[in-house]
């Protein structure tokens, strides 16, 4: 697994970090029998929810079904992986933890939505929002390249009204994005503080500004996890694909303080053909498992933004590679104390894409789309608050790329 070039890379590059491999933060996962009851647990509180909300037997059992059908699907196989951080249950990045009340609203949504499949308003589950313009890298697949380091669209006011606007939807999630978010530490902890007493809220970074009292200050104003975006293992490779020289130790060290101070941690890295083709895949898993982070994951290149017109699209010997990768590390005994891989195109070609229904990406000029990946402007929800508007209008929803919306 080439675990030995890793390691040195790891160190070498991190030492003066203030980051120790030796000295690692557990990522939570439980022993297997005690994973396994609590997933027993988990379905057995998803089949009392559909006995409260749903009433009549005969809808109970089919829906339930149903619903463990889908989740079957989405990771081909009872997925059990899971891990505890803070008193929570986590086993993705698009659900909040268990127990809580998000979750539960999660599921009662996910209920209704098998019970009338067909109703033509849907209410997102969680949304993306892309806080800010500015952004000290230059990555090389961003897909806001257009609107960075202009003039900011935001004000701190609103981006509150939008959070406000979004919660009487019943939004569940938002994951703060920009730009890089931490560029906006002080109004992104009022935000959260402000958002967290109805939504789970997650920040999309690169590491900059992630410092050990950024960390805490995310968590005490209610954040509950991070997604650190390394783009490859060997730090100068990082490095290069970021457009920065110090973007590799500071994105590993922005795991390390996270991870201490309480928060669930996840990378995320754009599978180029050039990764894959070089087999930097579990190598890759290697390095994540090193680090203890609970989550992976791996978005496929698309031509928007900076990678417009430009040939990145996955070809399908990348793609199956990417999908043997997702069943090993998420099915194979040998890989249970690897973090958990998502890895999107999986489902999205079998049963459909989850964001056209689910999900709401706003980007750092307040336009609203369907998802970071596909831009399908429906209206400007800066526009829409400074007129005055109190109600949200219908966005797209639609797939452009793979067509069928879950």
């Amino acid at each position: 697994m080439q675990t030995i070039t890793v390691d040195k890379t790891i160190t070498t590059i991190t030492a003066g970090a203030g980051y120790n491999l030796k000295n690692k933060v557990s990522n939570g996962a439980p022993g297997m029998v005690k994973r396994l009851l609590i997933n027993w647990a988990i379905k057995c509180n998803i089949f009392w929810l559909a006995i409260l909300w749903l009433r009549r037997p005969g809808t109970i059992w089919k829906v339930y079904r149903k619903m463990i059908k889908t989740r079957n699907a989405i990771w081909d196989g009872n997925m059990t992986k899971i891990y505890k951080v803070d008193g929570r249950y986590h086993y993705s990045l698009y659900a909040p933890g268990w127990p809580s009340k998000a979750y539960n609203n999660v599921i009662k949504r996910e209920l209704l939505r098998h019970t009338h499949p067909d109703l033509s308003a849907e209410k997102p589950s969680f949304i993306f929002l892309a806080i800010t313009r500015k952004c000290p890298m230059r990555c090389e697949h961003c897909f806001e390249w257009d609107n960075l380091n202009q003039k900011e669209s935001f004000t701190k006011e609103d981006l509150l009204q939008t959070v406000k606007l979004y919660q009487q939807q019943e939004v569940l999630q938002i994951h703060f994005s920009g730009g890089e978010p931490m560029v906006r530490i002080k109004d992104l902890l009022d935000i959260i503080a402000f958002t967290s007493k109805k939504s789970e809220c997650w920040v999309l970074t690169s590491g900059f500004n992630m410092t050990a009292q950024n960390a805490r200050l995310l968590k005490q104003a209610g954040c509950r996890g991070v997604v650190v975006s390394i783009d490859h293992y060997i730090p100068e490779l990082h490095n290069l694909f970021r457009g920065h020289a110090h973007s590799f130790s500071m994105a590993v060290q922005a795991v390390d303080v996270a991870k201490r101070a309480g928060l669930v941690t996840a990378l995320s890295v754009c599978g180029t053909r050039q990764f894959i083709t070089q087999g930097s895949l579990l190598p890759y898993m290697d390095f994540a498992r090193q680090l203890g982070v609970q989550f992976v994951q791996v978005l496929e290149p698309v031509q928007i933004g900076h990678y417009e017109n430009q040939q990145v699209l996955l070809e399908e010997t990348h793609i199956q590679q990417l999908e043997q990768l997702f069943l090993q590390v998420n099915h194979a005994p040998e890989y249970r104390k690897y973090p958990t891989l998502l890895y999107h195109g999986f489902h999205q070609r079998r049963i459909g894409c989850f964001s056209g229904s689910r999900s709401v990406y706003i980007d750092s000029a307040g336009d609203v789309h369907a998802c970071p990946f596909c831009h399908t402007r429906s209206f400007n929800i800066i526009d829409h608050i400074r007129s005055g508007q109190h109600a949200l209008p219908q966005k797209e929803n639609q797939c452009p790329r793979f067509g069928r919306i879950a």
